[in-house]
């Protein structure tokens, strides 16, 4: 599903993608690894925000910046396996830069479904791997195993686009870029939306 030749971005220009596709989402909105809450100022008004974050540090930060944004639900302390809200009680989950630092992309997106209200909407922003037999994959293969040790679980050469098809989503659309790191090495990144 990747495009044959998607834009080359810088970033810049990626993070107005990114910011666009959170203000897509609406109604109750679970955010998945928040992080310490840059998209905040991306959501649209009147959403009701709830977050997961498993990594303490981060979450201690969100949580503060959740209460100054007028969000006083507790950030919840889980991963993406197993997250704790009952089926079908948000409108859409929205994840950025987190797929690659799942431990099981399988599990995360079933259970994301499993939140999901029926047409709920998912939104997820992420690095992906290179095409196989590419000079970038073969850097992003060497570098996986640092990265997932130094960068909280971070791995540049996962694939995620046909297993969001596997988990159940419907309407998905996949739009990829290839984002500028450093000369000559560009990176491709997507934009994935999909309905429950």
């Amino acid at each position: 599903m990747a495009m044959t030749d998607p834009p080359r971005v810088r970033w810049p220009e990626f993070d107005d993608i990114r910011r666009r596709a959170v203000a897509t989402a609406s109604g109750t909105v679970l955010e998945v690894g928040a992080g310490t809450g840059d998209n905040f100022e991306h959501f649209g008004d009147g959403i009701r925000w709830i977050g997961l974050e498993p990594h303490a540090a981060s979450r201690s930060a969100l949580q503060r910046t959740a209460r100054e944004r007028g969000h006083e639900t507790e950030v919840l302390d889980a991963r993406s396996e197993r997250i704790p809200l009952p089926d079908n009680s948000v409108d859409s989950v929205v994840a950025t830069f987190v797929m690659c630092s799942v431990d099981d992309v399988a599990a995360s997106l079933s259970e994301f479904h499993r939140v999901l209200v029926p047409g709920g909407q998912l939104v997820l922003v992420d690095h992906l791997a290179a095409p196989r037999g590419t000079g970038t994959r073969a850097l992003q293969n060497v570098v996986s195993p640092i990265t997932r040790i130094v960068d909280k679980g971070c791995r540049y050469n996962r694939e995620i686009t046909a297993e969001i098809s596997r988990a159940g989503f419907s309407q998905l659309v996949a739009n990829w870029y290839r984002l500028a790191v450093l000369p000559g090495i560009a990176m491709p990144c997507a934009v994935h939306t999909a309905v429950a």
